[in-house]
């Protein structure tokens, strides 16, 4: 009642109706705040972890969020990184991503490649206004990041032997 209201260049308004959806003493919430990546982490042990071992990793957000979709989170991996679908955790500030460890995965501390290693996949993360949560994580390796907050080492890879070889001097032997 003691204020006024005008659009981006200025203009006044010079009268406006709340109308009858309404009603006297009714609350409006505005929520401006965009939900925001805290923290990378897994709930997952430290340790080693060789194929078909599944890690948990977990994205936390500074507020309650909703996801559509199937979110991806990047883990840098050695030659191929591993694209990690969401597994759970909408209508909560946790979503968890379940990496199972493939044939030639290598990291001596597992951790994200980027700071855009979380995407949409087409999906939505947003809080329950509708505002759409800001990606962004920590940087690897940096506090609040996967590589900071564990030590999960990936070994993916299978030992194979290379040669057989003897010392034994060549020749005929008897049992």
């Amino acid at each position: 009642s003691a204020g006024s209201l005008s659009d981006a260049a200025g203009n006044a308004m010079s009268s406006f109706s709340i109308g009858t959806n309404l009603a006297t003493g009714s609350t409006i919430i505005v929520d401006g705040i965009l939900p925001t990546v805290s923290e990378v982490k897994a709930t997952t042990a430290d340790g080693i972890y060789n194929i078909g071992d599944i890690l948990a990793i977990t994205v936390i957000f500074s507020e309650t969020v909703i996801v559509t979709g199937t979110p991806q989170l990047t883990l840098e991996t050695g030659a191929t990184d591993a694209v990690v679908n969401y597994a759970s955790g909408s209508e909560s500030t946790t979503l968890t991503f379940n990496y199972t460890v493939p044939a030639g995965a290598v990291s001596s501390d597992l951790d994200y490649g980027s700071t855009t290693a979380l995407a949409l996949n087409s999906g939505t993360i947003a809080d329950s206004a509708g505002n759409v949560a800001t990606l962004t994580l920590a940087a690897p390796g940096e506090t609040n990041s996967l590589g900071a907050s564990k030590a999960l080492v990936v070994d993916g890879v299978v030992p194979t032997v290379s040669s057989i070889t003897s010392t034994t001097a060549d020749g005929t032997y008897k049992q």
